[in-house]
């Protein structure tokens, strides 16, 4: 099992403990029929008996809760105990071919509660799952809820900003260099220490030109809710920002002269 987007050491630790419980566990108890294959489907369970959970051994499973794809599984994952005890769950799905055994939840049960041993591993395979979507939620959360304000890195040829997007963040470009590209025409430089993004801010307009890293970036990116507070605590930087504009603006209209001076008149 693995999260869509990356997932710490520690929760590719704890699937990996899952899976070798999970194989404990199952290689003590009789399969409830032979091996099955599923092709494609949206919902793997449509078919299966309420108290059968399946266990991968080939291919892999989209798990989905209210249209979102929360987590992917993999061979050496069992499904569907929460739905063979009746608890809320979500959908299964695969978008090739998957191949599953199924297993009988009380046959299951009846294995982890055998003998000591296996008590404690049913015990950890069950801790080790509540753990595992602990940290799930987690990086949730902290997704979510991360700084506003924070260091973003590029490598060259890559995208800071792109025109025509809706103006939320205020950058500073700490280290390399950048590029200001409208419609395919570079119409500017953005050099080390210098705030870009400001004006699609203050007019509320999208944005006008695209950045591209001309080299690797390392740029600070605020919200502008943040960076118009600090404009108001710290006018100083507005004065900056204007300076940096009309300097901007008068580049653009030296490049705008010489552009028509090079066109031949009609």
């Amino acid at each position: 099992m693995h999260l869509p987007t990356k997932q710490s050491d520690l929760m590719s630790e704890l699937a990996a403990k899952l899976r070798s419980l999970t194989e404990l566990l199952c290689a003590q108890v009789e399969p409830a029929d032979e091996p099955f294959v599923v092709a494609d489907s949206n919902d793997i369970f449509a078919d299966i008996a309420p108290t059968r959970a399946l266990l991968i051994t080939e291919g892999q499973v989209d798990y989905y809760l209210h249209n979102k794809l929360i987590m992917h599984f993999e061979a050496g994952d069992l499904l569907g105990l929460p739905r063979s005890l009746n608890l809320p769950q979500g959908q299964f799905s695969c978008k090739g071919p998957v191949t599953l055994v199924a297993y009988e939840r009380d046959a299951l049960v009846t294995q982890a509660n055998s003998d000591l041993k296996s008590q404690r591993n049913w015990a950890y395979l069950l801790l080790c799952n509540i753990s595992y979507y602990e940290q799930s939620f987690t990086q949730e959360l902290r997704a979510e809820f991360q700084p506003s304000a924070g260091f973003l890195h590029f490598s060259a040829s890559e995208t800071i900003i792109n025109q025509g997007d809706i103006a939320d963040r205020v950058y500073t470009l700490l280290e390399g260099s950048a590029d200001a590209i409208c419609d395919g025409v570079k119409v500017g430089e953005i050099h080390p220490n210098e705030i870009f993004g400001a004006l699609a801010v203050f007019t509320r307009q999208p944005r006008m030109a695209s950045v591209i890293a001309s080299s690797d970036c390392t740029v600070l990116a605020v919200r502008k809710e943040e960076f118009i507070t600090l404009i108001e605590h710290q006018p100083q930087i507005c004065l900056g920002l204007i300076e940096e504009m009309a300097a901007k603006i008068n580049q653009l209209n030296n490049q705008l002269l010489q552009v028509k001076m090079a066109t031949p008149n009609k």
